[in-house]
């Protein structure tokens, strides 16, 4: 027969599995929904591999540790590489993270305390979003817990099993994020402070310099980046400073807008009340756990802060390392308040936390700038990308769309060409420019070396302006031709094409146009590009507004060169054989197009289709 306490303890298992499918919920809904930010794009280029020891190569030269590296290089040889499955590996650790903050404070609490920390942990805005992001920080949390859990365990009953899961789990920390010392160096204080008896104290300290000896190879690892850290502007531009307006974001991303109620529910989970009779009791014991969670929050939040003049570390994701401590200080607080207070409580973060988002940053949409490209690109245009080191999210992107690796591909990413050319840099971008007739160029800066200058200085007139938005950002992509020295036609006596190329792309017909405006017009005309059989049939065709309608034609001035493309979807039942390919341009009001040789419209010339 199940006794009492049987039944409660699979009652609380029930509903953290309950919760657990609740978390993972929120965290896959949408997970694919924005596009790689930077920091993304980075992971992919330093887990590529293709090996572990590549992996562990390329490591030693970025600022990280490599075992999130490695695991997710190993994850996408066994799941791929898609967005999804990408970020599947951050939202697995966020579970992961989930169960150990549910362990512990039911170890020491109680398993309703447990289960009240893992639901608040489930609605933490930050936490959320970092696990539908392929970066480390997850993993940094749930090793983190894990480390403090079996700490926890071994201090207060050492065990062999306790022992070694805590030995295991500290390691994994340590070569995760560099941040992972962090805890360490408050479990060896919180072992100075208030482990008692003294005696037991060896052992502990054994333990952690095998901790130390275990991490050697890699602090020298980290003195050779640290060297190079700071020499490096383009790896460090992301932190923040020291200032009111950092800290007010911290401590949103850390407890919400609502830090009034969350910070005192905080600080009451370093106590223990109990009720008689309605009297609330107070005492601070036991200390083993409640001081190991108020050093956990505080040594590495004022660490940061501290060192962050000197050496810029500060970023709302690095905080992600005290998370679970303060769910479960939040979680061991609700607890503490008597029954009614507890609900309510309770009932209104809830709701405050499905109803609110404070902590969620919008990415690029490096995804439809990805897509716009390879929309309008010809043949093998290169792309230059002057976009810090969000080239990185876009190169994942454009490789994605076409199953082909990034580095095969035309893609220059700028910021890169000069921090390796340095003052070299405009006489290497010449000689890559020199035997171009046409390039893209995607764009997010200020211009400040003089780059938007210094291209039509040689020759190229930019010719099309795609736009896309980030907050009130504008990220532009432009391209650039040379101007052709030979006309094909002339349309009334607004319009010359300048340049026509047709290609077949499977079951459609892509034609790229590029127009000179030989005056300036007054209305938005229209291009019909169309497919005539052999017997004069028209048997397919695109009209539009220029560029799918980027350009319309009442902006044009006189002299202006503009890109225009049209892809003509082909029937399916449509026979083998040649067919003509044409170009008209009319106002839509006017049903005469405009003339062009005499005749309604241009011939582009003969298209085979098999």
């Amino acid at each position: 027969m199940m006794t009492f306490y049987a039944r409660a303890a699979r009652q609380a298992v029930l509903i953290f599995a309950l919760i657990a499918i609740f978390a993972l919920f929120i965290r896959l809904w949408h997970i694919q929904r924005e596009s790689f930010w930077a920091d993304e794009g980075w992971t992919m280029l330093l887990a590529k591999g293709p090996s572990l020891a590549d992996v562990a190569q390329t490591m030693a030269e970025d600022q990280h540790p490599p075992l999130y590296f490695m695991l997710m290089r190993l994850w996408m040889d066994a799941f791929g590489d898609s967005l999804f499955m990408t970020r599947l590996l951050s939202t697995f650790w966020s579970l992961v993270c989930l169960a150990a903050v549910y362990r512990l404070s039911a170890d020491w609490f109680s398993p309703a305390a447990g289960l009240v920390a893992a639901l608040i942990l489930a609605l933490t805005d930050n936490e959320i979003m970092l696990a539908r992001e392929a970066r480390h920080y997850t993993q940094l949390a749930a090793l983190a817990a894990l480390s403090a859990l079996f700490y926890l365990r071994y201090a207060r009953r050492p065990r062999c099993a306790s022992g070694i899961a805590w030995l295991v789990s500290s390691i994994a920390l340590l070569y995760t994020h560099y941040l992972g010392v962090l805890l360490i160096a408050v479990q060896v204080l919180h072992a100075i402070l208030v482990v008692r008896p003294l005696r037991r104290l060896p052992d502990l300290f054994f333990r952690f310099a095998a901790l130390g000896v275990a991490f050697l190879p890699q602090f020298a690892v980290f003195l050779m980046q640290s060297s190079v850290r700071y020499t490096r502007p383009i790896i460090f531009q992301s932190t923040l400073p020291n200032t009111p307006e950092t800290f007010i974001m911290v401590r949103t991303d850390l407890i919400g807008t609502h830090f009034g109620l969350t910070g005192a529910l905080v600080l009451l989970g370093l106590v223990y009340v109990t009720y008689r009779f309605g009297v609330a009791h107070w005492r601070w014991r036991p200390l083993l756990p409640t001081a190991l969670l108020a050093l956990w929050v505080l040594l590495p939040i004022m660490f940061i802060i501290g060192i962050n003049e000197r050496f810029p570390i500060l970023t709302t994701r690095n905080f992600l390392l005290v998370t679970p401590a303060l769910a479960i200080l939040i979680g061991h607080g609700i607890l503490n308040l008597d029954q009614t207070a507890r609900r309510i409580i309770l009932a209104a973060l809830i709701v405050v936390n499905l109803t609110t988002i404070d902590a969620y940053h919008i990415k690029p949409p490096w995804r439809d700038v990805a897509h716009t490209w390879l929309t309008y690109r010809e043949g093998d245009d290169a792309l230059l990308m002057d976009i810090w080191v969000d080239d990185f999210a876009l190169r994942y992107h454009i490789g994605q769309d076409l199953r082909t690796p990034p580095e095969r591909l035309p893609l220059i990413s700028l910021p890169e060409w000069r921090e390796t050319y340095r003052e070299f840099f405009f006489v290497q971008l010449e000689v890559f420019l020199a035997p171009r007739d046409a390039f893209w160029l995607v764009y997010w800066g200020k211009n400040e070396d003089g780059l938007l200058d210094f291209l039509p200085e040689r020759g190229f007139v930019r010719v099309a302006e795609l736009t896309a938005t980030h907050y009130d950002n504008v990220i532009y992509l432009w391209r650039y031709e040379r101007p052709p020295q030979s006309r094909l036609a002339t349309f009334g006596d607004l319009f010359a094409l300048e340049r026509a190329n047709v290609d077949q792309q499977g079951d459609s017909v892509r034609v790229t146009l590029l127009w000179r405006a030989l005056g300036t017009p007054t209305l938005d005309y229209s291009v019909s590009a169309f497919l005539l059989d052999s017997a004069g049939r028209l048997v397919a065709q695109h009209d539009g507004v220029p560029l799918d309608g980027n350009a319309p034609t009442s902006a044009w001035r006189a002299g202006d060169l503009k890109l225009d493309s049209h892809r003509i979807a082909l029937p399916l039942d449509l026979p083998s054989g040649e067919y003509t390919v044409g170009v008209k341009v009319y106002w839509y009001a006017d049903p005469q197009p405009l003339p062009v040789n005499g005749a309604e419209y241009f011939a582009l010339g003969k298209l085979r289709l098999p």
